[in-house]
C-alpha cells in the first residue's frame, strides 16, 4: 500500500474492529526535533488505503506500507537553503494556460481531453457512477500508460526513488512466497509498478540515500483538510459528497435530497417532503438529457438550487460546508503516541518544576 513504512507501528495498531464512519484521521510523520518539517498522510472512510487497511487487519493478511520512507525524505528538508540564498528555481515544462501539466495531476489531463470541467466530475461519471469496477483497473492501467508515454522523461529523483523503493517492497512480498499481492497505489505509480525490471537498477536508485529521524502518530483531522481548496494537493473538492456515495451505494440522490431537508429545516427553512420529491425529478431529468446514467452533484446542486433555494444561492454555502464538504472532525484512541506539541508542554513542565495539575480560585488574588 503506497504509505510510509516508518508509519507501521501506527498502522498495525489500527482497531480494526473500530467504527469505521467515527474514524476519520491522518498518520503524522515528522522530525523529532523539527516538526515543522513533517507530512500528513490522511485517511477517510471511503479512501481505497483506509478500506484495505481495515480490510487486511479484520481477515488477518499482512499489510505494509510500501513509499520510500520519510527518513529518506524529511532527510532533504534538513539540507534545505537557508534564507537569503534560495536558488532560483528551475524552468518548469511551459504548458499552455488551458492545458495541465499531466505529471502534476493526471487526473486532470484525462478529464480535460474528455471535454470535463474538472476531474471530480469526469471521475464520478467515468468510475464512481459504473457498477463494473473490475474493468475500470485495468482501463485506468492503460490510460495511464499512455499518459505516461506521451510525456517526456521527468528530472524528478524523488519519483524515480520513490517507485524504485515500491518495486523493490513488491520484490521482497514475492520472495517470501505470497503468491496473492494487491498493490494499492495512485493510478500514476501503477505503470511503474506493473513490470519489475531488473533488480540492480532499483538498487542503484536507492543506493547512498540520506537519513534522519522520524517519529509517527494519528492526529485528528477535518474533512475540510481533505479538501482540495484548501491547499491539501492530492485533496479532492467534496469529501462529504464522496463519503454519502461511498456509505449509500443505492438511492444515492433520494438519500441526498432528504438530507438536504433534513439540514435546511434544522435551519428554520422551508424544506418538506414534496421539495424533496421535486428535486430528485428534475435531478434525474437534467442527468437524463445531458446523457449521464444518473444525476451526479452538478445536477443535484442545481435541483436544490432551483427547488429548495427558490433560485438563491445562499443556502447553497450551508449545503455545501456542511454535507458536500462535510463538517467533520476525526477521533484518536486515548493510547495515540503523544503529538510534539504534547511532548514539548510535559518537557517544559519538568524543566520548570510546574505540576501537571493546579487548581484556580477566582476568588483568591
Amino acid at each position: 500500500m503506497e504509505g510510509p513504512p516508518d508509519c507501521r507501528r501506527c498502522a498495525a495498531a489500527a482497531d480494526p474492529t473500530s467504527d469505521m464512519q467515527a474514524t476519520r484521521r491522518p498518520v503524522w510523520c515528522y522530525v523529532p526535533d523539527q516538526p515543522r518539517h513533517a507530512v500528513f498522510y490522511p485517511f477517510a472512510v471511503f479512501s481505497p488505503e483506509w478500506q484495505a487497511l481495515h480490510y487486511g487487519l479484520t481477515h488477518g493478511i499482512p499489510v505494509r506500507f510500501m513509499d520510500l520512507p520519510q527518513i529518506h525524505q524529511l532527510a532533504g528538508s534538513d539540507s534545505a537553503p537557508k534564507s537569503g540564498s534560495d536558488p532560483l528555481p528551475e524552468a518548469a515544462p511551459e504548458y499552455p494556460p488551458d492545458l495541465i501539466n499531466p505529471r502534476h495531476d493526471p487526473l486532470d489531463a484525462l478529464a480535460q481531453a474528455a471535454g470535463y470541467s474538472d476531474r471530480e466530475r469526469w471521475w464520478e461519471h467515468m468510475v464512481e457512477q459504473r457498477q463494473d469496477s473490475t474493468d475500470l483497473f485495468a482501463a485506468i492501467l492503460e490510460a495511464m500508460t499512455a499518459l505516461r508515454a506521451e510525456l517526456p522523461p521527468a528530472d524528478d529523483a524523488l519519483e524515480e526513488q520513490r517507485e524504485a523503493y515500491m518495486r523493490q517492497a513488491i520484490r521482497a512480498a514475492l520472495h517470501e512466497g505470497f503468491a496473492r499481492i494487491a498493490v494499492v497505489c495512485g493510478a500514476w505509480h501503477a505503470p511503474a509498478l506493473a513490470t519489475l525490471p531488473p533488480a540492480q537498477q532499483d538498487t542503484a536508485t536507492l543506493k547512498g540515500l540520506p537519513k534522519t529521524k522520524t517519529q509517527a502518530t494519528w492526529v485528528p483531522w477535518t474533512y475540510s483538510r481533505l479538501s482540495y481548496t484548501t491547499g491539501y494537493g492530492a485533496g479532492i473538492e467534496s469529501p462529504g459528497w464522496y463519503q454519502h456515495l461511498w456509505s449509500h451505494q443505492e438511492q444515492v440522490v433520494i438519500r441526498w435530497m432528504t438530507r438536504v431537508a433534513r439540514l435546511l429545516r434544522e435551519e428554520g427553512l422551508d424544506a418538506s417532503s414534496a421539495h424533496s420529491i421535486e428535486a430528485v425529478r428534475l435531478a434525474e431529468t437534467l442527468a437524463a438529457l445531458r446523457g449521464h446514467p444518473l444525476p451526479g452533484l452538478p445536477e443535484l446542486t442545481e435541483a436544490i438550487q432551483t427547488v429548495f433555494c427558490f433560485g438563491s444561492p445562499l443556502p447553497l454555502r450551508l449545503i455545501h460546508e456542511q454535507m458536500i464538504v462535510g463538517d467533520v472532525m476525526g477521533v484518536v484512541p486515548s493510547e495515540t503516541p503523544m503529538v510534539p506539541l504534547q511532548r514539548d508542554l510535559e518537557r517544559q513542565q519538568k524543566r520548570l518544576k510546574l505540576p501537571m495539575h493546579t487548581t484556580y480560585d477566582a476568588k483568591k488574588p
